[in-house]
């Protein structure tokens, strides 16, 4: 699989399967998801707020950042659900705190509803097997549900993420 990003030239094709395919060793995937990290955050460090502030929301500056962001964020899911495929989500014990949340991170940032759905079983086995924190999962079926519904699903009265991680689930129509 091929990917290029071409909103940002200064990224070449990308044969991410050839990348995940290198992967041999423990310490080899742990940097990987590590890389894919920061190139996630760098992009998001603040830039956007500086960008608005200074040129306004819909300039061609925070236009042109927004697309670099998105072409990242793409390039990303892939290498997430090729990484995801042929290993499975980290497992919690074994891995850095980042690199046990670059899966949902990159995840939580797609903006492409069916691709979120696409990554739920996934998502929801390392849920329960505790591999991504109940606030990590709540927010994502949030996400979601606000992507699809148009607005986010605040609960009433008493809250009990659990209830609702399921109430979300159900009303997402996801299967577990």
């Amino acid at each position: 699989l091929f990917l290029s990003c071409q909103d940002n030239p200064s990224y070449q094709t990308i044969d991410v399967k050839k990348e995940i395919a290198e992967l041999k060793t423990h310490s080899e995937k742990i940097s990987y998801l590590e890389k894919i990290y920061k190139i996630d955050q760098d992009v998001r460090d603040g830039k956007s707020s500086e960008l608005i502030l200074k040129y306004g929301i819909g300039s061609p500056e925070v236009l042109e950042f927004y697309s670099k962001m998105d072409s990242i964020d793409k390039l990303n899911l892939e290498r997430i659900k090729v990484y995801l495929n042929e290993f499975g989500y980290p497992d919690s014990t074994y891995v850095t705190r980042e690199a046990k949340i670059t899966p949902w991170l990159v995840i939580q940032h797609s903006t492409d509803i069916n691709k979120r759905k696409e990554f739920f079983p996934i998502l929801y086995t390392a849920y329960s097997k505790g591999n991504i924190d109940t606030d990590q999962f709540e927010m994502y079926l949030g996400r979601t549900y606000q992507m699809e519904f148009g607005n986010y699903p605040f609960g009433e009265g008493a809250y009990d993420p659990k209830e609702k991680i399921n109430r979300l689930i159900k009303e997402l129509n996801l299967i577990k």
